[in-house]
């Protein structure tokens, strides 16, 4: 017996065999295409449906709105409606519309104004709606053009400060003045009530002045300007301020007045 021959052979281990990952089936694969495909579909479909929807619901408020204002077609008009179309015509309420008209004339300016209407439910036999209300502002320019006379506003203009108008104007070889009034609101005026002087910017308040000059601050400004008439008789004004830079008038509205001849006219003060 030789050496080799007592010797015993060592092997490597055998490699394991690697187990074949299962291939996907092509039946699942194409049920996630379809389903997806499905889905893609179906978000288009409700996005056209909104759009379609809201587009026919905002020009009928729109028409409305230049039906009640005797305005012609190519009056802008612009209609906001949040939320959803769809959802909302399911249950037959709006919960809030709002539409604005612009550059109105108003007297002797232009102004916007904003229906807003809370609560609107559609019907068989027209709309109704739980709240109707109003709202009108103005630009400094379309203040100046609305509430300083005629042959004073080449030279004499209004700003806005805060909640406060400021009256002010050049006129060659005279102080540099301007006056400071809050707006009031009283029986349909618009009145204003004297907050402070500047002079060659010297300022002195409304009790400053009084006591210089003796003069009633509530006494001086313009006459109040009756705000029913000049807009329809159907807005009833009960409000005034100045908010966002811009001269705000707030209304309720009559609607029944607001179909009729007589409630479509100008109003008037008491």
């Amino acid at each position: 017996m030789t050496l080799f021959d007592q010797q015993t052979a060592v092997l490597p281990p055998a490699r394991p065999i690697d187990e074949p990952e299962p291939v996907r089936s092509g039946t699942a694969l194409l049920l996630a295409l379809l389903a997806g495909a499905l889905v893609v579909l179906l978000s288009a479909a409700v996005f056209i449906a909104e759009t379609v929807a809201r587009a026919e619901a905002e020009q009928t408020v729109a028409d409305g709105v230049r039906s009640a204002w005797a305005i012609s077609g190519s009056e802008r008009v612009r209609v906001d409606i949040p939320g959803s179309i769809l959802v909302q015509e399911a249950l037959g309420r709006f919960d809030r519309v709002d539409a604005t008209v612009f550059s109105l004339p108003t007297g002797r300016a232009n102004a916007d104004l904003t229906v807003s209407l809370e609560g609107l439910r559609v019907t068989d036999g027209g709309w109704d709606a739980d709240r109707l209300s109003a709202s009108m502002t103005l630009t400094a320019a379309q203040a100046t053009a609305l509430l300083i006379p005629a042959e004073e506003q080449g030279r004499v203009r209004i700003d806005f400060s805060g909640g406060d108008m400021v009256v002010g104007g050049a006129t060659p070889g005279a102080a540099d003045t301007s006056v400071t009034m809050t707006p009031r609101f009283e029986d349909g005026r618009l009145g204003v009530a004297l907050s402070a002087v500047t002079v060659n910017g010297a300022t002195l308040s409304a009790e400053q002045v009084q006591a210089q000059t003796g003069a009633d601050p509530a006494a001086t400004g313009p006459a109040p300007l009756c705000l029913a008439e000049t807009v329809p008789g159907f807005l009833h004004p009960h409000d005034v301020r100045i908010a966002d830079g811009r001269l705000r008038i707030e209304f309720d509205i009559d609607r029944d007045a607001s179909e009729t001849d007589a409630g479509r006219r100008p109003g008037s003060c008491p």
